[in-house]
């Protein structure tokens, strides 16, 4: 395995040196995709030893990631492993993906969170859980948490995937059409991190939720 850190970022300079530094030590590079911050996290992420892929604007979590998915297949890593750049995911996680990956062989391999009702926010608690429901009706597997932005991949099962996501729905639509031509998919246990009790995602648990599950049904039955 040839794996690389893929990060999307937007305004996220407190956070993303940690996560740079807490990733550097478990994969062979580490990508940060700058969305038109303005804050400086692209010089941060630079400095604390990131690669940066830097856009003059702001076009969404998923255009930043298919910039970063496109740069690590360029560079021929078999694996990219993607987490978010505010501290969410916990680097020291990432061993235990890998090892699930090489012990089942799996495709994608989803960093699935407990979901305790009493630790988050009620609109994410339930986002997540109806959210993982849907995505295992229509892939026809347990899909333990569907909104995990915290995956490993197999990037040869995702050259020939034509992915038009612009926002949160991307991770579904990966999930989706990997499982539609017929990849394998397992889970990894990894951390739940609040704030406060308040999630650092820009993610807004209704709105988007309601997105990601009609463009779901989309993905899934209008080949989207």
């Amino acid at each position: 395995m040839r794996t690389c850190a893929l990060i999307p970022a937007f305004n996220e300079a407190p956070y993303i040196a940690n996560v740079v530094k807490g990733t550097q030590p478990h994969v062979e590079q580490v990508v940060v995709i700058d969305d038109g911050s303005g804050d400086g996290t692209a010089q941060v992420a630079q400095a604390a030893g990131a690669t940066c892929l830097r856009s003059d604007t702001n076009c969404g979590k998923a255009s930043a990631l298919r910039t970063g998915i496109a740069f690590a297949c360029a560079q021929d890593f078999t694996h990219a492993i993607t987490l978010d750049g505010d501290g969410q995911h916990l680097p020291e996680d990432i061993p235990v993906m890998i090892s699930v990956a090489k012990e089942t062989g799996a495709d994608l391999v989803i960093g699935a969170r407990s979901f305790d009702r009493a630790r988050m926010p009620r609109a994410r608690y339930y986002s997540n859980t109806i959210g993982s429901r849907l995505a295992s009706a229509l892939v026809g597997c347990e899909i333990r948490d569907s909104q995990s932005g915290f995956r490993l991949f197999r990037l040869d099962k995702l050259r020939e995937t034509k992915l038009r996501s612009r926002s949160y729905e991307l991770e579904m639509e990966i999930l989706i059409k990997m499982a539609r031509s017929g990849c394998t998919i397992a889970h990894a246990p990894v951390h739940m991190v609040y704030d406060d009790g308040q999630a650092r995602s820009k993610m807004k648990p209704v709105r988007d939720t309601i997105s990601i599950c009609l463009w779901s049904l989309a993905f899934r039955f209008l080949g989207a």
